[in-house]
């Protein structure tokens, strides 16, 4: 073991030693079934558990309690804007006790149906994610056409939406849709409203369940800290700055492994074709595609003369996901020629809505392959490149690449 081996070794057991940690430890450690689960960044979990408080039916034994409270403060500071279909005052007048709730209907996060009162409402749900695939638009296509004629209210629900911001504004068949954004210290404020004034209907194991939900969000969701907490990791970190930097610097080689087990796993498919990659970046094509005519891009740090290619973004630590563009032409009149028409069967196909053309890659489409959440939690073990693999085939990438180029063909 070099010298340089050993002081690092020393830094890291003198952190592992180090008294301040064990009170951190102490302080931070407070058992919650929500953090001991690891479901504090996971969407589909959140929406779960909402759906379930939202539900007159379940366990819970609150009725609609939560359900209208939850909606009545999405509505609160829009109770005057006349661009929604239902207002504060018609909602504090439902009674919701026939409220069905489905989830993931049709990708539809939270879908709140109450056939007595004629209303729906579409809730989004977006925890450290943001929308892709004109998700919105598309929700609403969905409730106005299979339910004609009923009230509707959108809500777009995300930790950092302020309290005050402006309505989302969506179009569906050229109508404007209204999204209202909503918080999850909105959410808090709820829980802590059913939790004081429903206490006596609900039971202590559900009580609990609550406590810690609402506990959850308050510390990893809304970031509230405690100042303690907060001025002993400054001190933990000035004094063992070089063993923390050092166990910061191991963590961060999961990107380049899942680099490599990327780019490996496209090099054993026989339908695809590996090519240059860069660190966070690993491109590729589908093997059957005539490429004749899309051999023209511009030679730029791709070494490669194919124009269009999936991209897959292992650049951050905020997922994976794979996005087909079209690369800077070359100079001749017929590269360009071909680059034009590109974008607009992109324009078609997909409503890519182009930007700068002097921009080198136009960004068509991009699908998810794993959510931060996955890759925070990600095992690198022997089932990771199946895994990864599946995500890609499943995540339509490659059909709207053969979509695009057999439209460029034909």
């Amino acid at each position: 073991m070099t010298n340089t081996d050993e002081q690092q070794q020393q830094c890291l057991e003198n952190l592992l030693l180090s008294e301040d940690l064990e009170e951190l430890k102490n302080l931070t450690g407070n058992f919650n079934i929500f953090n001991a689960l690891k479901l504090q960044n996971n969407e589909i979990r959140h929406s779960n558990f909402l759906g379930w408080l939202m539900a007159p039916y379940e366990t819970h034994k609150i009725s609609d309690y939560f359900l209208k409270e939850f909606l009545k403060s999405a509505l609160k500071n829009y109770s005057l804007e006349q661009k929604t279909e239902i207002s504060l005052s018609d909602l504090i007048f439902y009674n919701l006790d026939d409220a069905e709730i489905r989830r993931e209907y049709k990708n539809i996060d939270l879908l709140v149906i109450s056939q007595k009162n004629n209303f729906i409402c579409v809730i989004e749900n977006k925890i450290w994610t943001g929308e892709h695939d004109c998700q919105l638009e598309r929700y609403a296509e969905i409730v106005n056409t299979e339910f004609n004629g009923y009230k509707k209210l959108y809500i777009y629900l995300a930790p950092n939406n302020d309290d005050n911001c402006e309505l989302l504004d969506r179009k569906f068949d050229e109508k404007p849709i209204y999204y209202i954004p909503m918080n999850y210290k909105q959410v808090f404020e709820v829980l802590e409203k059913t939790l004081r004034f429903k206490s006596s209907n609900i039971n202590i194991e559900v009580k609990t369940f609550l406590e810690h939900y609402k506990n959850m969000l308050e510390r990893n969701i809304m970031g509230n800290k405690d100042e303690n907490i907060v001025k002993l990791c400054r001190k933990i970190y000035r004094e063992n700055r070089e063993a923390i930097d050092l166990i910061i610097e191991s963590a961060t080689c999961t990107q380049s492994d899942i680099d490599e087990i990327l780019k490996n796993a496209i090099s054993k498919k026989e339908d695809l074709i590996l090519e240059q990659c860069d660190k966070g970046w690993v491109r590729f094509v589908p093997k059957l595609v005539d490429y004749d005519s899309l051999r023209c891009a511009k030679s730029d740090w791709v070494k490669s003369d194919k124009i269009l290619m999936v991209e897959i973004n292992n650049a951050t630590k905020n997922g994976i996901c794979a996005d087909l563009i079209v690369r800077q032409a070359d100079e001749t009149p017929k590269a360009q020629n071909n680059r034009e028409k590109l974008i607009a069967l992109a324009v078609e196909l997909f409503n890519y809505k182009p930007k700068n053309k002097k921009d080198s890659y136009a960004h068509i489409v991009s699908k998810p392959i794993i959510s931060a959440n996955e890759y925070y939690n990600i095992v690198l073990n022997d089932n990771v490149e199946e895994y990864l693999t599946q995500a890609i085939y499943e995540s339509g990438i490659i059909e709207d690449y053969i979509k695009l180029a057999d439209k460029f063909n034909a």
